[in-house]
């Protein structure tokens, strides 16, 4: 059994993409974010229950700092303790996982996500080395991925293999879309997934979130900045999802704030209208969300994730093979 993580990949694109698959419509958590969507994955837990909401909230430790969920170092990041490695170890498969492009994360979030995983170093994808993101060829870079795939089935040993793979197609989207390039990497796959069905493997794909159009607004940044200056609140979350710390009992009045001077297109919520009482502990009184194509966002981003969008909400399930 194989199963490719393609971190940002939506559901429409793949079904464009992966002509011979069979493919299922899965639905995202919310916050649309890889550090809650492939916990959700790889755990079967929600939000609420493995208890990381996005990628920068509330230390779980109860200081007053905000942590960042991809390098933070802790066993309270997540009650989170089995994975579907620990399911597949049960079922008597070998659980190996090719890190791939998460090679270049660490902490206890990558250590909930493989629990109970046998990793796999030694092929990164989409992000070969440090620096601004630099596209390369489709074509090469699905290859890679073949011979990472083909490399670790033929490790030593008997029995069964569930070898799971990450890939991180979301630098790419993140710059510039679902496009040619993108196009071009997803048919690679397909022809690596359908080499792999007839050597006897199941070839499996799935998805943390897709991305959708959002064009960076240095005056909501600025706005932003000056309102946590003038009222000393401090900002978590990621993407198009923000949630913010404000001081104590000044909410209500920097909500109204917020809704007089933000565009239409943000809508301002309390985080008890959008997230459930578990996990509110670790998220600011107000949430921000953006509606619209106009939201924060790094200045060479053209798509971004992290909201409500049916392009980030709506992600695939592949088969390829019985």
């Amino acid at each position: 059994m194989v199963v490719l993580g393609v971190d940002g990949l939506s559901h429409a694109f793949a079904a464009e993409c992966w002509p011979g698959a069979r493919i299922s419509r899965l639905r995202s958590v919310f916050p649309t974010t890889s550090s809650a969507g492939w916990l959700s994955a790889l755990t079967g837990l929600d939000v609420h229950h493995h208890l990381v909401p996005g990628v920068v909230f509330a230390d779980p430790t109860g200081t007053d700092e905000l942590i960042n969920a991809f390098t933070y170092r802790g066993e309270d990041l997540t009650p989170a303790r089995e994975t579907v490695f620990t399911d597949a170890r049960r079922l008597g498969y070998r659980p190996l996982a090719v890190l791939g492009d998460m090679e270049t994360y660490g902490g206890s979030w990558r250590d909930a996500l493989l629990r109970d995983a046998e990793p796999v170093l030694g092929h990164r994808f989409y992000t070969p080395d440090e620096g601004p993101y630099r596209e390369r060829d489709p074509e090469r870079l699905a290859e890679l991925v073949r011979e990472a795939l083909a490399s670790t089935l033929a490790l030593p040993g008997e029995g069964p293999r569930l070898v799971w793979c990450y890939v991180e197609l979301d630098r790419h989207v993140h710059h510039f879309g679902y496009d040619r390039h993108a196009a071009r990497f997803l048919a690679g796959v397909e022809r690596a997934a359908r080499e792999l069905v007839d050597g006897g493997a199941v070839v499996i794909a799935h998805a943390d979130h897709g991305l959708t159009p959002t064009r960076p607004c240095p005056d909501l940044t600025e706005l932003l900045d000056d309102l946590a200056r003038a009222h000393g609140f401090r900002m978590g979350g990621a993407g198009r999802t923000r949630w913010l710390y404000p001081a104590p009992g000044t909410a209500g009045a920097l909500a109204a704030e917020l809704r007089g001077k933000l565009p239409p297109s943000v809508r301002v919520a309390r985080a008890d209208e959008v997230f459930p009482e578990e996990v509110r502990y670790r998220i600011g009184e107000l949430v921000l969300i953006a509606e619209g194509d106009t939201f924060l966002a790094p200045s060479e981003y053209r798509y971004e994730h992290g909201s409500l969008t049916g392009a980030e909400l709506d992600t695939p399930y592949a088969v390829w093979g019985s």
